[in-house]
Protein backbone atom coordinates (compact mmCIF):
# COMPACT_ATOMS: atom_id res chain seq x y z
CA UNK A 1 0.00 0.00 0.00
CA UNK A 2 1.00 3.46 -0.95
CA UNK A 3 0.68 5.62 2.24
CA UNK A 4 -2.64 5.50 2.04
CA UNK A 5 -4.56 7.85 4.93
CA UNK A 6 -8.30 7.92 5.87
CA UNK A 7 -10.73 11.26 6.64
CA UNK A 8 -12.59 8.83 9.11
CA UNK A 9 -16.20 10.15 9.58
CA UNK A 10 -16.36 10.62 13.60
CA UNK A 11 -19.71 8.66 13.73
CA UNK A 12 -17.95 5.41 12.27
CA UNK A 13 -15.33 3.68 14.32
CA UNK A 14 -11.95 3.43 12.36
CA UNK A 15 -12.03 0.05 12.47
CA UNK A 16 -14.77 -0.28 10.22
CA UNK A 17 -13.41 2.16 7.78
CA UNK A 18 -10.04 0.39 7.40
CA UNK A 19 -11.92 -3.35 7.37
CA UNK A 20 -13.99 -1.62 4.44
CA UNK A 21 -11.34 -0.75 2.61
CA UNK A 22 -9.67 -3.77 2.77
CA UNK A 23 -12.72 -5.72 1.73
CA UNK A 24 -13.12 -3.65 -1.17
CA UNK A 25 -9.87 -4.70 -2.19
CA UNK A 26 -10.60 -8.16 -1.77
CA UNK A 27 -13.81 -7.79 -4.04
CA UNK A 28 -12.67 -6.42 -6.71
CA UNK A 29 -9.50 -8.70 -6.95
CA UNK A 30 -6.72 -6.06 -6.28
CA UNK A 31 -5.88 -8.32 -3.48
CA UNK A 32 -6.58 -11.67 -4.66
CA UNK A 33 -6.82 -15.22 -2.95
CA UNK A 34 -3.82 -16.24 -0.94
CA UNK A 35 -2.24 -12.87 -0.82
CA UNK A 36 -0.31 -11.79 1.81
CA UNK A 37 -0.91 -8.33 3.15
CA UNK A 38 1.54 -6.21 4.62
CA UNK A 39 2.56 -6.68 8.38
CA UNK A 40 0.61 -4.84 10.79
CA UNK A 41 3.02 -1.86 11.44
CA UNK A 42 3.41 -1.23 7.87
CA UNK A 43 -0.46 -1.48 7.68
CA UNK A 44 -0.94 0.41 10.50
CA UNK A 45 1.64 3.08 9.39
CA UNK A 46 -0.31 3.44 5.74
CA UNK A 47 -3.76 4.20 7.43
CA UNK A 48 -2.21 6.36 10.19
CA UNK A 49 -4.00 4.65 13.21
CA UNK A 50 -2.43 2.43 15.85
CA UNK A 51 -1.94 -1.06 16.05
CA UNK A 52 -4.71 -1.34 17.89
CA UNK A 53 -7.01 0.16 15.89
CA UNK A 54 -5.47 -2.17 12.43
CA UNK A 55 -5.72 -5.17 14.69
CA UNK A 56 -9.45 -4.97 15.22
CA UNK A 57 -9.87 -4.15 11.97
CA UNK A 58 -8.06 -7.50 11.05
CA UNK A 59 -10.30 -9.33 13.57
CA UNK A 60 -13.44 -8.05 12.21
CA UNK A 61 -11.87 -9.64 8.52
CA UNK A 62 -11.31 -12.75 10.04
CA UNK A 63 -14.38 -13.43 11.43
CA UNK A 64 -16.20 -12.77 8.44
CA UNK A 65 -13.87 -15.71 6.57
CA UNK A 66 -12.05 -12.83 4.08
CA UNK A 67 -8.47 -12.89 5.89
CA UNK A 68 -6.68 -15.80 7.65
CA UNK A 69 -3.68 -15.07 9.88
CA UNK A 70 -0.86 -18.15 9.71
CA UNK A 71 1.65 -18.23 13.30
CA UNK A 72 4.99 -17.03 11.98
CA UNK A 73 3.80 -16.70 8.62
CA UNK A 74 1.45 -13.43 8.41
CA UNK A 75 -1.63 -12.83 7.09
CA UNK A 76 -3.30 -14.28 3.81
CA UNK A 77 -6.33 -13.26 2.02
CA UNK A 78 -8.42 -16.45 2.70
CA UNK A 79 -9.32 -18.66 -0.03
CA UNK A 80 -12.92 -18.90 -1.22
CA UNK A 81 -15.49 -20.81 1.11
CA UNK A 82 -18.23 -23.19 0.57
CA UNK A 83 -21.61 -23.24 2.74
CA UNK A 84 -22.36 -26.98 3.24
CA UNK A 85 -25.86 -28.47 3.31
CA UNK A 86 -24.90 -31.78 5.26
CA UNK A 87 -28.75 -32.78 4.59
CA UNK A 88 -29.00 -32.17 0.40
CA UNK A 89 -27.20 -34.84 -1.52
CA UNK A 90 -25.39 -32.34 -3.64
CA UNK A 91 -22.25 -33.20 -5.41
CA UNK A 92 -19.15 -30.80 -4.20
CA UNK A 93 -18.81 -29.07 -7.90
CA UNK A 94 -22.34 -28.46 -8.03
CA UNK A 95 -22.73 -26.53 -4.85
CA UNK A 96 -19.42 -24.23 -5.61
CA UNK A 97 -20.99 -23.47 -9.47
CA UNK A 98 -24.49 -22.48 -7.85
CA UNK A 99 -22.75 -19.87 -6.23
CA UNK A 100 -21.43 -18.41 -8.98
CA UNK A 101 -17.87 -19.51 -8.19
CA UNK A 102 -15.61 -20.58 -11.79
CA UNK A 103 -15.22 -23.90 -10.47
CA UNK A 104 -12.68 -26.47 -12.47
CA UNK A 105 -11.81 -30.00 -12.16
CA UNK A 106 -7.87 -31.88 -12.13
CA UNK A 107 -7.53 -35.19 -12.77
CA UNK A 108 -4.50 -35.75 -10.75
CA UNK A 109 -4.84 -39.99 -11.48
CA UNK A 110 -6.53 -43.13 -11.93
CA UNK A 111 -5.21 -46.52 -10.60
CA UNK A 112 -6.30 -50.11 -9.88
CA UNK A 113 -5.37 -51.11 -6.13
CA UNK A 114 -6.18 -52.96 -2.94
CA UNK A 115 -8.56 -51.69 -1.06
CA UNK A 116 -8.18 -50.55 2.15
CA UNK A 117 -10.83 -52.01 5.21
CA UNK A 118 -12.95 -48.83 5.27
CA UNK A 119 -13.59 -48.85 1.33
CA UNK A 120 -14.41 -52.75 1.56
CA UNK A 121 -16.82 -52.43 4.28
CA UNK A 122 -18.06 -49.39 2.43
CA UNK A 123 -18.86 -51.11 -0.86
CA UNK A 124 -19.94 -54.32 0.81
CA UNK A 125 -16.59 -56.36 -0.66
CA UNK A 126 -15.15 -59.17 1.13
CA UNK A 127 -11.31 -59.35 2.29
CA UNK A 128 -9.13 -56.90 0.06
CA UNK A 129 -10.82 -56.58 -3.07
CA UNK A 130 -9.37 -54.67 -6.15
CA UNK A 131 -11.03 -51.52 -6.36
CA UNK A 132 -10.37 -48.69 -9.13
CA UNK A 133 -9.16 -44.94 -7.67
CA UNK A 134 -10.05 -41.87 -9.26
CA UNK A 135 -7.87 -38.99 -7.55
CA UNK A 136 -9.38 -35.18 -8.32
CA UNK A 137 -8.46 -31.82 -7.44
CA UNK A 138 -11.28 -29.54 -7.25
CA UNK A 139 -10.26 -25.65 -7.95
CA UNK A 140 -12.35 -22.27 -7.84
CA UNK A 141 -10.54 -19.71 -9.57
CA UNK A 142 -7.45 -21.90 -9.48
CA UNK A 143 -7.35 -22.33 -6.44
CA UNK A 144 -7.36 -25.48 -4.33
CA UNK A 145 -10.69 -26.55 -2.62
CA UNK A 146 -11.11 -29.97 -2.49
CA UNK A 147 -9.24 -33.27 -2.73
CA UNK A 148 -11.42 -36.27 -3.77
CA UNK A 149 -10.69 -40.09 -4.26
CA UNK A 150 -13.23 -42.12 -5.56
CA UNK A 151 -13.40 -45.72 -4.86
CA UNK A 152 -15.52 -48.38 -7.17
CA UNK A 153 -15.66 -52.11 -7.32
CA UNK A 154 -13.74 -53.33 -10.03
CA UNK A 155 -16.38 -54.82 -12.26
CA UNK A 156 -17.59 -50.86 -12.40
CA UNK A 157 -13.90 -49.52 -12.58
CA UNK A 158 -13.23 -51.58 -15.20
CA UNK A 159 -16.15 -50.16 -17.13
CA UNK A 160 -15.55 -46.46 -16.21
CA UNK A 161 -11.80 -46.48 -16.71
CA UNK A 162 -12.41 -46.37 -20.15
CA UNK A 163 -14.40 -43.12 -20.48
CA UNK A 164 -12.36 -39.88 -20.61
CA UNK A 165 -12.28 -39.56 -17.12
CA UNK A 166 -10.46 -35.88 -17.76
CA UNK A 167 -13.33 -34.37 -19.76
CA UNK A 168 -16.24 -36.65 -18.16
CA UNK A 169 -17.27 -35.91 -14.86
CA UNK A 170 -18.01 -39.52 -12.90
CA UNK A 171 -21.72 -39.43 -11.94
CA UNK A 172 -21.74 -38.88 -16.39
CA UNK A 173 -19.90 -41.45 -16.99
CA UNK A 174 -22.03 -44.29 -14.16
CA UNK A 175 -25.11 -42.50 -15.54
CA UNK A 176 -25.36 -41.61 -19.55
CA UNK A 177 -22.82 -44.67 -20.49
CA UNK A 178 -23.27 -47.15 -17.63
CA UNK A 179 -27.11 -46.48 -16.50
CA UNK A 180 -26.39 -46.64 -12.79
CA UNK A 181 -28.20 -43.86 -10.88
CA UNK A 182 -27.14 -42.37 -8.11
CA UNK A 183 -30.50 -42.17 -5.57
CA UNK A 184 -28.78 -41.89 -2.19
CA UNK A 185 -26.28 -41.39 -0.16
CA UNK A 186 -24.03 -41.64 3.22
CA UNK A 187 -22.09 -38.71 4.45
CA UNK A 188 -19.65 -38.28 7.80
CA UNK A 189 -17.61 -35.63 8.02
CA UNK A 190 -15.05 -35.99 10.62
CA UNK A 191 -12.28 -33.04 11.90
CA UNK A 192 -8.56 -34.09 10.83
CA UNK A 193 -4.99 -32.88 9.85
CA UNK A 194 -3.88 -32.93 6.77
CA UNK A 195 -0.98 -35.49 5.72
CA UNK A 196 1.56 -34.33 3.79
CA UNK A 197 0.58 -35.27 0.60
CA UNK A 198 -2.96 -34.08 0.81
CA UNK A 199 -1.37 -30.76 1.62
CA UNK A 200 0.68 -30.82 -1.15
CA UNK A 201 -1.81 -31.65 -3.20
CA UNK A 202 -3.90 -28.47 -1.40
CA UNK A 203 -1.26 -26.02 -1.52
CA UNK A 204 -1.20 -26.30 2.35
CA UNK A 205 1.26 -27.29 4.98
CA UNK A 206 1.06 -30.66 6.83
CA UNK A 207 -1.07 -30.93 10.00
CA UNK A 208 -3.18 -28.09 9.15
CA UNK A 209 -7.08 -28.55 10.58
CA UNK A 210 -9.11 -30.04 7.66
CA UNK A 211 -12.85 -31.48 6.70
CA UNK A 212 -12.31 -35.00 6.10
CA UNK A 213 -15.84 -36.16 4.05
CA UNK A 214 -16.55 -39.67 3.64
CA UNK A 215 -19.54 -40.81 1.21
CA UNK A 216 -21.24 -44.03 0.56
CA UNK A 217 -23.74 -43.63 -2.74
CA UNK A 218 -26.17 -46.46 -3.62
CA UNK A 219 -28.17 -46.88 -6.58
CA UNK A 220 -31.77 -47.18 -7.05
CA UNK A 221 -31.76 -50.68 -5.75
CA UNK A 222 -29.63 -50.01 -2.66
CA UNK A 223 -26.23 -51.33 -3.72
CA UNK A 224 -23.28 -48.75 -2.70
CA UNK A 225 -21.25 -47.79 -6.53
CA UNK A 226 -19.04 -45.57 -5.34
CA UNK A 227 -16.91 -44.46 -1.56
CA UNK A 228 -15.87 -41.14 -2.03
CA UNK A 229 -13.21 -40.06 0.65
CA UNK A 230 -12.80 -35.89 0.46
CA UNK A 231 -10.22 -33.36 1.99
CA UNK A 232 -11.12 -29.81 3.06
CA UNK A 233 -9.13 -27.12 4.34
CA UNK A 234 -10.37 -25.95 7.31
CA UNK A 235 -10.56 -22.04 6.32
CA UNK A 236 -12.40 -23.32 3.11
CA UNK A 237 -15.54 -24.97 4.58
CA UNK A 238 -18.71 -24.22 6.25
CA UNK A 239 -21.53 -27.01 7.61
CA UNK A 240 -24.66 -25.39 7.86
CA UNK A 241 -28.26 -26.77 8.29
CA UNK A 242 -31.77 -25.22 8.63
CA UNK A 243 -32.97 -26.40 12.25
CA UNK A 244 -36.77 -26.22 13.09
CA UNK A 245 -37.75 -26.88 16.78
CA UNK A 246 -40.39 -29.60 17.16
CA UNK A 247 -43.92 -27.99 18.51
CA UNK A 248 -42.63 -24.60 17.94
CA UNK A 249 -44.97 -22.09 16.36
CA UNK A 250 -44.95 -19.54 13.86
Amino acid sequence: MNGVRMRLQSRVPRYHRIAEVLRERIRVGELPSGARLDNQRQLAKSFGVTLMTLRQALELLEREHLITRRHGLGTFVAAPSIDYDILQLRRFAGDLSAKGEHVATRLLGTRFAAADRRVAEALRLAGRPRVLVLERLRLVDEHPMSLQRSFLPSPLGDEVIRADLALTPLHQVLEFKLGVVITRASETVSAVRLGRREARDLDCRAGEPAFESERVSYDAGGAPVVFDRAFIPGDRFRITRELHYEGATS
